[in-house]
């Protein structure tokens, strides 16, 4: 992540301490050969509730969208993880990085296996966009929210619309999120 940091201009150590002191989620799935690969899914389209994703996976099956909205399978690189971005990241980045949709497919020959490791803040933090990241230029785009908020949204709504949750952020509200280390910056032109 201390790469991801860098890349947005933040100090490669930013919530050092809280990603430590984060949570990890593991999920094994297992995708039986099915007879008729065109017609189930295997997980429907969706992002992660996480900072970072890795996966591993056996056989190909996991697919991604592109911004045009097209799928793409990932291939399976032999002893290769794939790492996916996810809504935390995207919220924290202001949205600078957007969280990967993807889904699962089913084949019709092979059992297929999957490993995903969901990496996050420990579940009572709330996440936000980076102060250093809001600006008059940047405005604030997504709102602060934490796993029990998640949890209460998506009680009530569709999984795969759950993207809603953090962009309903106030407009022009940037002047509200201070930190010292940006508050005098003059703004980028």
């Amino acid at each position: 992540m201390e790469v991801i940091f860098e890349s947005l201009e933040l100090n490669p150590d930013y919530l050092h301490e809280d990603i430590a002191k984060g949570s990890q989620v593991i999920a094994v799935n297992c995708y039986p050969a099915c007879p008729e690969p065109d017609l189930p899914l295997g997980l429907p389209p969706h992002t992660d509730y996480s900072l970072l994703s890795i996966i591993l996976q056996n056989h190909q099956g996991l697919q991604i969208m592109d911004q045009d909205e097209k799928w793409h399978s990932v291939p399976v690189i032999e002893g290769g993880l794939i790492a996916l971005v996810g809504d935390h990241m995207e919220v924290l980045s202001n949205g600078q990085y957007k969280g990967v949709v993807h889904r699962a497919t089913v084949n019709l020959e092979k059992k297929r296996l999957s490993i995903a490791s969901l990496h996050s803040l420990a579940l009572g933090k709330k996440v936000r966009p980076a102060p250093a990241l809001v600006d008059e230029q940047h405005i604030l785009s997504y709102n602060e929210g934490g796993f029990s908020d998640f949890l209460d949204f998506i009680s009530g709504e569709d999984i795969v619309q759950v993207a809603v949750f953090y962009t309903e952020a106030p407009q022009n509200v940037s002047s509200s999120v201070k930190d010292p280390k940006t508050e005098n910056r003059t703004p980028k032109s």
